[in-house]
């Protein structure tokens, strides 16, 4: 079962992608191969935004595949070994070359790996990486030159991976200009929350007993 947090994030992402997406674009290797994927964390969201003339237009399609079904999309590739919810990603660039996208985290989640799933014709990105310093906000992906993404091109599968379920958080596609949505991301432990809250819970009963 989701959390209270996941069942709010669902309907978050229900509604920005009915309301934020301009529209689906042509089907590419994750949306080809996401029929395994969580259905409630599988979609595209649309990215755009301009400044002065400078732009980003993108749409990203996401997927987050259960420990163990990912191989199943793409054989040989599963890079948890079963053992993680992996968290893909692809962009479609619809206009200025996109030379980054960061998937926001809450900084207390477990990471496992970050890399991406190559593919004919698909713009590989010139560098993978949990943000520093620790403990990571986001997963970073960059395009520089000459490896940005072209309009009309789309990047390779980016990953990423964690023991924890998904939940929303903000994303950013970057090119001349950026945009700003959610896309899934892990939500932090419900064991380290537990704890947390239990730790609150005992203080409370502590301040109640001396008073």
């Amino acid at each position: 079962m989701y959390s209270h947090t996941s069942r709010i994030g669902v309907i978050g992402l229900a509604v920005s992608v009915l309301l934020g997406s301009g529209g689906i674009a042509e089907a590419g290797l994750l949306s080809a191969n996401s029929g395994g994927a969580i259905p409630a964390f599988t979609g595209t969201q649309f990215f755009d935004d301009n400044f002065f003339g400078f732009t980003v237009s993108a749409n990203v399609d996401f997927a987050v595949f259960s420990p163990g079904t990912f191989a199943a999309a793409f054989p040989g590739q599963d890079p948890s070994g079963g053992a993680d919810f992996v968290y893909a990603y692809q962009i479609q660039n619809l206009d200025t070359d996109v030379t980054q996208m960061t998937v926001g985290l809450d900084g207390d989640e477990p990471l496992g790996s970050i890399g991406f799933v190559a593919g004919p014709g698909l713009v590989d990105p010139t560098a993978t990486s949990f943000a520093t310093p620790l403990p990571s906000t986001s997963a970073r992906f960059d395009f520089t030159a000459p490896g940005a993404i072209p309009n009309g091109s789309s990047s390779a599968v980016l990953f990423f991976t964690s023991s924890a379920a998904p939940h929303l958080d903000s994303a950013t596609v970057a090119a001349g200009w950026s945009n700003m949505h959610d896309l899934p991301s892990p939500l932090p432990e419900p064991a380290t929350l537990g704890l947390v809250l239990a730790g609150a819970g005992m203080m409370i009963v502590g301040k109640r007993r001396r008073m």
